[in-house]
């Protein structure tokens, strides 16, 4: 066993005794629960370095790390049979000590309880029962929780057994049985704590392995050199420009391409990730997150990290160059960090109460160093490419129909799809395109240096990227779609990753195996045939996160969060979470189909852009409003935008048609829906968003009176469709001058004339309040619901 195997792997299982303690397993504390574990464990699988790594378990705290004892206890297993010395093992467990230190610096101060559960990131007041990670159980969400029973815990450890035992002790192997485990196992029994116990064991791997790759040594630890150090390397990537790389496509592109272009940006984001791991020697748990284009890393401080660090970005930067004339860009920064600044400091200890009074926030001061650096190389994007500003390709030139870069015309060759032999794409165009025809089928990709037989879609700037469809692959690196666990025949020299993307589409009625594109979406809609985009976006994530006073804590917060959109969305989508929600209360156009004609364009990190049948992304909407917002306790806002389009809008326009209305939501309060367009007074003080809960309430006091369901309109309305536009027309009079009251005379005169009076109230005579409050009159919120009536019912 290599030295830095033995410090990942000792890292990683550390801890392991926790659950095993907690189910009541053997006696002692978890330190030697856990060594009793992994010791019965070598004897049950035949893999004896499970006995080694028990030391890690039974040596982690500090009234244990008495050297005599470990030195004997290392002795006596013999660790020259793996390969290692006595001071070899004496450091690494040094090392893995520290790390365990560094990674537990943000915990609360309390008794712990070991029956206490996981608490949730978002709202640490609700919890979360003990179950493993299957996302096709459902969604976990958390409530009043209040204990976890020790034979839960037993369940939990027989699985653990059974999983470890079956796998090889490899990193990349470990980490999804673990993560599958442990994900709803809290770190420690205090009460509030919003760490998992995965998160806190791989961070634990990750400090230790950076530290080893630093040079620090057990005398470093004892002297607090690794603490007080900058042993470390905090490794940001953001990309920018994603939007117009995924959407700032002619229209030539297709749903598939789309799609294509958006798992591809996400291939090329793991390549990176990737290449950063190897060349560093680190392993994926060393990735702090890597979700919706953008990723952090703990590394080690040391010249030969920094000198590979600026041969990747440069190698970067100019592959992007070529390949895309900067209409994409990765900025990618380091920041060199204590041990210490992996967490926070109390500086003010109440004795009385025994509890910390103030403390400081190092993890976020660090972080925020970072971010400068990273905002400051977006702003010189691109200067390591000589040049930047001249072509560089001699003779004329001509555009890729699809994308639009400048190429040379013998390089353009007919676009995949499209019919006609004028529509000439570039290379990287046409392999998206056969990229788009294969997503529907694939199992996961083959990442590797080299092309294996000619299968390579396409590439990123450091490997090949390689369609799976199950079978014995080769490669370095096998990315395999939703799914922790790893095919049986993967050779042990590859590298498994867990490729989570949020892949729901409708398949196309017309073509095999193929996704439906948007005329076929909007010709399955309500009333009229228009395609429904939705844009949307968690608020103030950024600052949510940038808070986290913890790699651990920020490893989980990111984690649940990316698994909402990649994980558990094919699941609203599907309608099965009806039972963490109230459908009741959802506004909704028609009975929810079995089968959404809805196709996921892209999910991920935070945000999310969605096409289908436009009555069905109006309704997901809330449901995924509803559905996130049970998901986090109720401790995260999400804001959208809405747009309707014939399908033969171009794509573009149709992704700046509601980006602009996602920025108005946010603009006007968060936690808002742009449900419609709409007028208002040109005096600005009216807002063109809703308010979610504002909506619903709107829906029940007006849809429910008008709307039968499916299309049709309740009596007596279905007689009456104009009068509901002529309420629009008189809507405008308002709009047009707040201040003159013939609105109200003329809606009063016609709901009494039909004798509908009685069914909007609100909408006659002049709102009190509504002025006292200086808020709109109820008639210029009733738009928003009439409007989408009148689309429903549009025969």
């Amino acid at each position: 066993m290599e030295m830095h195997q033995l410090v990942a792997l000792g890292g990683l299982l550390h801890d392991i005794g926790k659950p095993v303690q907690r189910a009541n397993t053997y006696s002692g504390n978890h330190q030697k629960q856990g060594a009793e574990f992994l010791r019965k464990l070598a004897k049950k699988s035949g893999k004896r370095e499970f006995e080694l790594l028990a030391l890690f378990s039974e040596f982690h705290h500090r009234d244990d790390m008495k050297e005599d004892i470990m030195r004997a206890k290392i002795e006596k297993l013999n660790p020259g049979r793996f390969g290692l010395s006595v001071e070899d093992v004496l450091n690494a467990l040094w090392i893995v000590y520290e790390a365990d230190n560094l990674s537990s610096a943000e915990r609360e101060e309390g008794t712990p309880q070991s029956s206490r559960p996981l608490y949730c990131v978002f709202n640490p007041k609700k919890a979360y029962y003990l179950d493993d990670l299957d996302f096709e159980k459902g969604l976990p969400v958390p409530g009043e929780v209040y204990s976890i029973r020790s034979q839960d815990y037993s369940g939990l450890v027989e699985n653990l057994w059974d999983e470890l035992s079956q796998t090889p002790l490899k990193v990349d192997r470990i980490l999804p049985v673990l993560e599958r485990c442990l994900t709803f196992v809290s770190s420690v029994t205090s009460e509030g704590n919003v760490i998992s116990l995965y998160d806190h064991m791989r961070m634990t791997s990750a400090i230790a392995l950076a530290m080893l790759r630093s040079g620090c040594t057990a005398e470093d630890v004892k002297k607090g050199r690794c603490r007080k150090e900058k042993r470390f390397l905090l490794v940001e990537g953001d990309f920018s420009g994603i939007q117009d790389f995924i959407y700032g496509v002619t229209g030539k592109g297709t749903l598939k391409y789309l799609r294509a272009r958006s798992a591809y940006l996400e291939l090329i984001g793991w390549d990176v990730v990737l290449e950063i791991l190897s060349r560093l020697g680190l392993t994926r748990a060393n990735v702090i997150f890597n979700a919706g284009g953008h990723f952090l890393i703990m590394a080690q401080n040391t010249p030969e990290a920094v000198k590979e660090l600026e041969s990747i970005r440069k190698s970067v930067t100019r592959w992007l160059w070529k390949e895309f004339e900067g209409k994409l860009y990765l900025a990618i920064e380091w920041e060199p960090v204590t041990g210490k600044e992996l967490g926070r400091e109390c500086i003010e200890w109440d004795k009385g109460k025994k509890e910390c009074k103030k403390s400081i926030n190092h993890f976020e001061n660090a972080r925020k160093r970072l971010k400068k650096k990273l905002t400051l190389r977006k702003l010189r994007r691109f200067e390591e490419v000589d040049n930047a500003f001249t072509h560089g390709i001699p003779g004329k030139l001509e555009e890729c129909a699809v994308c639009g870069k400048e190429i040379n015309p013998d390089e353009l060759e007919q676009f995949k799809l499209s019919d006609d032999p004028q529509v000439k794409a570039c290379r990287t165009c046409n392999e998206l395109a056969e990229l788009g025809g294969k997503l529907p089928k694939v199992k996961g990709f083959v990442l590797d240096k080299n092309t294996h037989q000619g299968e390579a879609v396409t590439h990123g700037p450091f490997r090949h990227f390689i369609p799976y469809y199950g079978g014995s692959e080769r490669g370095e690196f096998i990315l395999l779609k939703n799914t922790l666990k790893p095919p049986g025949e993967l050779p042990e020299d590859t590298i498994f990753v867990p490729y989570f993307v949020a892949d729901y589409f409708k398949p196309s009625e017309k073509k095999e195996h193929a996704v439906a594109e948007f005329n076929e979406l909007a010709e399955k809609s309500t009333g009229a045939k228009r395609l429904g985009v939705l844009k949307g976006d968690v608020d103030k994530l950024g600052e949510f996160f940038g808070k986290m006073d913890s790699p651990s804590k920020l490893a989980t917060a990111s984690r649940f969060m990316d698994y909402f959109f990649k994980g558990y969305l094919k699941l609203v989508i599907e309608g099965k979470t009806g039972y963490v929600i109230d459908t009741h209360r959802l506004p909704s156009l028609r009975d929810w189909p079995e089968e959404p004609d809805i196709v996921v364009v892209y999910a991920g990190g935070d945000d999310f852009f969605i096409v289908g049948a436009w009555d069905q992304i109006f309704e997901l909407s809330f449901r995924i409003r509803e559905t996130s917002r049970a998901y986090t306790g109720g401790g995260l806002t999400l804001s959208m935008g809405l747009g309707y389009f014939h399908p033969k809008t171009p794509i573009y326009r149709m992704a700046e048609t509601v980006s602009e209305r996602l920025e108005v939501a946010k603009r006007e309060g968060r936690n808002r829906v742009f449900v419609i367009e709409r007028t208002r007074p040109l005096d600005g003080g009216h807002k063109l968003s809703y308010g979610w809960e504002q909506y619903m309430e709107l829906w029940e006091e007006y849809a429910k009176k008008v709307y039968a369901g499916n299309g049709r309109l309740k009596k007596p309305f279905d007689s009456k469709k104009g009068l509901l536009m002529t309420i629009l027309q008189l809507r405008e009079l308002y709009v047009m001058n707040p201040n003159d009251v013939r609105w109200a005379y003329l809606i009063a005169y016609l709901l009494g004339r039909h004798d509908l009076s009685d069914y909007f109230p609100g909408l006659v005579g002049i709102s009190a309040e509504a002025v006292e409050r200086n808020e709109p009159q109820p008639v210029y919120w009733v738009d928003g619901v009439l409007k989408v009536i009148l689309m429903a019912v549009r025969g």
